[in-house]
């Protein structure tokens, strides 16, 4: 009948899944550099939201062989966390899950990094020097972004020719899920 109503109430989105930098599909112009030095490589984020990482990604060539260990980072070089990766692939994005998610706060400056005790790291010269990377509420840094340290692993501070070297996060929002009404 048209003089029906109906009455709803519709509860919030629930902010649920992981969020990263770079979707699967997104690869480096060079999956592999000729540099065959032990190097921990890093990435500098921000998140728009208060949230957790629950684990860090790297993209991998053929020849980046070997153990590699990923850390997340206080922007003054704290350790927060730091996971072995298991179950590689050959080449492509390689992730490690964190045994707890670390809380991480809203427009404060981390960052994400791996070690590799062979090299031959993906890379990307120039990639941050006019824009950074923004995936839903992460966001890569413009500028001097892209970071390193030679040797054994260690906080990575340098950088070079805002080079990308494909490091990544895995974000998960600290929205509790919604109960339905």
């Amino acid at each position: 009948d048209a003089d029906d109503s109906w009455s709803f109430t519709t509860a919030a989105p629930v902010a649920s899944g992981s969020v990263s930098l770079w979707s699967p599909a997104t690869t480096p112009a060079i999956a592999a550099h000729a540099d065959s030095n032990p190097v921990e490589l890093g990435v500098k984020f921000r998140s728009d939201m208060d949230g957790y990482i629950t684990g860090i990604r790297f993209y991998k060539g053929a020849t980046n062989t070997g153990t590699h260990v990923g850390s997340l980072w206080s922007s003054t070089g704290t350790r927060l966390a730091t996971a072995t990766f298991t179950g590689e692939t050959a080449s492509g994005w390689q992730q490690v899950n964190f045994s707890q998610p670390v809380a991480i706060k809203a427009n404060t400056t981390y960052v994400a990094s791996y070690h590799t005790n062979t090299g031959h790291y993906a890379a990307n010269s120039g990639y941050f020097a006019t824009k950074g990377v923004d995936s839903g509420p992460l966001h890569a840094l413009s500028g001097t972004n892209g970071v390193f340290a030679y040797g054994a692993s260690a906080f990575p501070r340098q950088s070079y020719n805002a080079t990308n070297y494909w490091v990544d996060v895995v974000f998960q929002s600290s929205t509790p899920i919604a109960a339905p009404v």
